[in-house]
Order: structure tokens, then sequence, then C-alpha cells
């Protein structure tokens, strides 16, 4: 039979082991918590890339017949050669078409893929109603203005 004195000694190391193991979780969490942190600030370094400009082939000729007062369309090809997606957010006059042939800006939205072929892109032209005998027949050039932006979102 065990004695009391050893019943109370064990009762006491118990207690002992829990107490410590008490402490120790609570000071390890202390100590935890007490770490030194510390920040500073600066600023980290990179490079934009340059926008390239969208390449528009031989700007736009009238396809299908105009004459003096009447509309046609204009097809212009447009290609992205960033390697980044960019929208084509307007089509704008860029000086006087040939024989008085006008159109208004236009915003298409059109979407070109990054590095994307030619895509064309039709638009509404009006010959003028003054426009000479020489323009018969003629290959009508409409000098635009093309504008992108990044992204298709943009």
């Amino acid at each position: 039979m065990t004695s009391s004195t050893a019943l109370v000694r064990r009762r006491s190391v118990r207690r002992g082991a829990v107490v410590l193991a008490l402490t120790t979780a609570a000071l390890g969490s202390g100590v935890a918590y007490a770490a030194w942190t510390s920040s500073g600030t600066g600023s980290a370094t990179t490079k934009a890339g340059t926008a390239l400009a969208p390449v528009v082939a031989a700007g736009a000729v009238t396809t299908g017949t105009l004459y003096p007062g009447g509309t046609g369309d204009a097809v212009v090809t447009v290609s992205n050669p960033n390697p980044y997606p960019v929208r084509v957010t307007s089509i704008a006059p860029n000086g006087a078409g040939t024989c008085g042939v006008t159109f208004s800006e236009r915003f298409p939205g059109t979407q070109l893929a990054a590095k994307s072929a030619p895509v064309a892109i039709t638009f509404s032209v009006t010959m003028s109603v003054d426009a000479p005998n020489s323009c018969q027949g003629a290959t009508i050039d409409v000098p635009v203005t093309v504008t992108i932006a990044s992204g298709t979102g943009a």
C-alpha cells in the first residue's frame, strides 16, 4: 500500500508539472507577442514599355461606287504591333480626301489582339456635291488617323 506521504508527493509533482506547463505556455506566447517588429519605406524600380502606333495599311480606300452627293463605304485595315491587346477608340479624318470625300469621326471599339494581323474596319464616307469630272472612275484615298487604347476595356 502507498503511504499518504507518497500520495501527497505525487499530487504535488502533478500540480507542479501542470503549473510548469501552463507557465511555459504563457511565457512562450508572451515571448512571441513581445517579438520586435520593424518596418521601413522606400521604393522599387521598374520600367514601363512604350506604346507602338497602330499599323494602318494604305489609308482608307473607298469600295463601291461614289457619285457627287452620294455615300459609300470605306475600309481601313489596322493591326496592333504591341505585345498587349488594344481597342480602336477612333478613326478620324486626317486632312482632305481626294474628290471632296469626307466622313465624320467614328468610334468603332474594335478589339485587336496583341501582335494582331490586319483587321478591316468599314465606315461610311460621302462625296462632295461639287466633285470634279476628273473623279469619275478614280480610286479615292481618304486620309485617316486611327487611335488605339491599351487593354480590351480601355
